[in-house]
């Protein structure tokens, strides 16, 4: 639902509020809970509603697909998404080309021609790119995948979701054509900086602090997309479209943000604030895999080794991958490049 729509500084400017963005940020809501402080008594009432089945497989989609935000990016390949109900959205995406829907979902991880060409033959390497066995399914069974997604995104939205829109979409679109009017005023590099506290505006390009700094030259934009949503804050969620389009996401608090630290953060926190496991996470950074290798180095018991791999490995700091008869711990980067972003994001709220 386009709200409105000027021209700035050479950019069209387009205000819109779409159901099924707020639809896909509630689901990430309730995969990744503890960093939506401000939701988290939404997430708690919810998932005493929702049936056992739904919410498993709104987890696997979760856990696996980038936590539903790879999903928000349909409005890429389709603008006209965020223009319709959330039945035809899902019904666009049911019947669009399955190299893309797969190209979406992977999060953009391989080009087209490669994600054609591992559906063409129905299987994929994990061992080339660090994607998981989950993900790879993806490539034997997309159309198969792609039933259960829509279906899954169906019963959420009919059995729950519905009624959760009656009442806060008119809330959004008052308060979205309240910052149209303010961006209307101020001029739309201005008001890009009152968006979120981690965007700047130099003379030449947008400037925005995530996991690290990406920037965005006016000159690369055609288009400035300007959403709103009830769940995705703390986080800074900026999409780049075809198009040379650059979409930005308003934050609208409906709740009180909750006191409590988020767990992932907390956990991430407490197995690297520990001497020992700091240099058994540089030896594996180093290729020393082995507990015994990695005791010597460190100088502690391979039981002692045994027990720091544990912690770092239940707190998501390291993960497991079989080799012939051992089992090898490797670094999740992600989550390691995630520690001062998901640091900001906590503070933010």
């Amino acid at each position: 639902m386009k709200i409105f729509e000027y021209s700035d500084c050479g950019w069209e400017i387009e205000f819109v509020y779409s159901p099924y963005y707020e639809m896909l940020c509630s689901l990430h809501v309730i995969t990744k809970s503890e960093h939506h402080l401000n939701r988290l008594n939404w997430y708690r009432d919810m998932k005493e509603k929702v049936d056992d089945e739904l919410y498993k497989e709104i987890m696997y989609f979760g856990t696996h697909y980038f936590e539903w935000l790879s999903a928000l990016d349909f409005y890429k390949y389709f603008h006209g998404i965020n223009d319709l109900n959330i039945t035809a959205s899902l019904d666009y995406i049911n019947e669009m080309n399955i190299v893309d829907f797969v190209y979406i979902m992977l999060n953009e991880l391989f080009n087209k021609r490669t994600v054609e060409y591992h559906i063409s033959r129905g299987n994929y390497n994990i061992q080339v790119q660090e994607i998981t066995e989950e993900q790879a399914e993806i490539f034997k069974n997309p159309y198969g995948i792609r039933r259960r997604f829509v279906a899954c995104l169906k019963k959420y939205y009919y059995l729950y979701f519905e009624k959760e829109l009656r009442f806060f979409e008119p809330l959004l679109v008052r308060k979205l054509r309240k910052e149209a009017s303010v961006c209307d005023e101020t001029g739309i590099k201005e008001f890009v900086t009152s968006i979120h506290t981690r965007i700047e505006v130099t003379d030449k390009a947008f400037l925005l602090h995530k996991y690290k700094l990406f920037t965005v030259p006016f000159d690369s934009v055609d288009k400035i997309i300007i959403t709103i949503s009830s769940f995705i804050d703390p986080h800074l969620l900026v999409g780049t479209g075809n198009e040379r389009t650059l979409q930005f996401t308003i934050r609208d608090n409906l709740e009180r943000a909750s006191e409590e630290v988020p767990f992932d953060l907390f956990m991430t926190m407490k197995a690297l604030g520990d001497e020992k496991r700091l240099k058994i996470l540089s030896c594996i950074y180093k290729k020393i895999n082995s507990t015994q290798a990695i005791a010597k180095e460190v100088g502690i018991t391979e039981a002692g080794v045994s027990k720091h791999l544990k912690i770092m490995y239940k707190a998501g700091v390291l993960r497991k991958r079989r080799n012939g008869n051992f089992i090898n711990y490797i670094i999740e980067r992600k989550v390691i490049d995630r520690i001062p972003m998901d640091m900001y994001q906590y503070l933010d709220n």
